[in-house]
């Protein structure tokens, strides 16, 4: 899973790279990541591509915490997030 979080959306040819991201150095250490055999190269790899991503800046996650979403008033216990997820595993009709 991390090779694919790693490469699809910010390698020079990564298929998400809808960003056009292009850094040598990043296409680099994910190489190096992805051969890596041992847990502790590749938390030493991760470091330095976390250092690149935050020197680099080539995306940003934004998220939005307001939002609007409408029930009926003789439901109660309905979750929902910002992300449209609706949650029903706690409510309840009442009369």
């Amino acid at each position: 899973m991390p090779n694919v979080l790693l490469s699809a959306p910010l390698t020079s040819d990564g298929t998400w790279n809808s960003a056009r991201f292009k850094n040598k150095e990043y296409d680099r250490l994910v190489g190096e990541y992805i051969a890596a055999l041992d847990l502790g190269s590749q938390r030493k790899i991760a470091g330095k591509i976390q250092r690149l991503l935050l020197d680099e800046t080539p995306i940003i996650f934004s998220y939005f915490y307001n939002f609007l979403t409408a029930i009926v008033k003789n439901l109660s216990g309905v979750q929902t997030t910002a992300m449209a997820h609706v949650f029903l595993d706690r409510g309840q009709f009442h009369a």
